[in-house]
């Protein structure tokens, strides 16, 4: 994974909010001819965004050695994956794997109350978890319930995202708004298992990631 930090003037005129992502051109050899799709890993800031990404091909295998300097043209923001879709008081992310960025950055930004916010962090081994030690603080600083899910479903010997195991971690799931990202696959049985908890699925705001 690398992250990728993106200064200019005037960025806020872009109305980029927390859970969006931009298509990235970046104005290297090897990568200028290429727009990819990456999502904010960090609330905007008046002077900076920041991506994450996984190094899953050529493209993103590059961007870990760009030049400090290099020029970028952004296209967007794009997605509603954001906190304008929320309904309750009470939010649960769940992240499979790098669907854990634009969560991450609503994890940092939603407005919560203690106990308000949840993030699940589903990953398949412990090398391939992220941000972990940004996640420990923000959910210390906002007294907000993490859980990093480790491990292949058949050495646990049971589903982690079923819908006993969510609402035994989240008490009154049902009455959360529930942003779910991460690959298809993922991302359409954990909405079938908060369906199954009685969650409504106009409280269910997904964003599918193909690894």
């Amino acid at each position: 994974m690398v992250s990728v930090l993106i200064g200019g003037r005037r960025l806020p005129e872009l109305g980029a909010v927390p859970g969006q992502f931009f298509r990235w051109r970046f104005l290297a050899r090897g990568l200028w001819w290429t727009s990819s799709p990456y999502s904010l890993s960090a609330a905007p800031e008046p002077d900076r965004l920041r991506i994450t990404v996984k190094a899953l091909g050529g493209h993103s295998q590059a961007l870990a050695a760009l030049r400090p300097g290099t020029r970028v043209i952004a296209e967007g923001p794009y997605g509603a994956l954001t906190a304008a879709v929320r309904r309750h008081r009470k939010v649960a992310l769940i992240a499979g794997g790098v669907g854990i960025t634009p969560l991450r950055a609503l994890f940092q930004s939603l407005p919560a109350a203690p106990g308000e916010l949840s993030l699940i962090y589903r990953v398949s081994a412990a090398c391939d978890t992220v941000f972990r030690r940004e996640l420990e603080q923000l959910a210390s600083e906002r007294r907000a319930r993490l859980w990093f899910v480790t491990g292949h479903r058949a050495d646990l010997g049971r589903d982690p995202l079923s819908a006993a195991a969510l609402k035994s971690r989240i008490p009154g799931l049902a009455a959360h708004d529930v942003y779910v990202c991460g690959p298809p696959g993922m991302a359409a049985a954990v909405t079938r298992e908060l369906l199954a908890a009685g969650v409504k699925r106009r409280h269910i705001h997904v964003e599918s990631f193909q690894l």
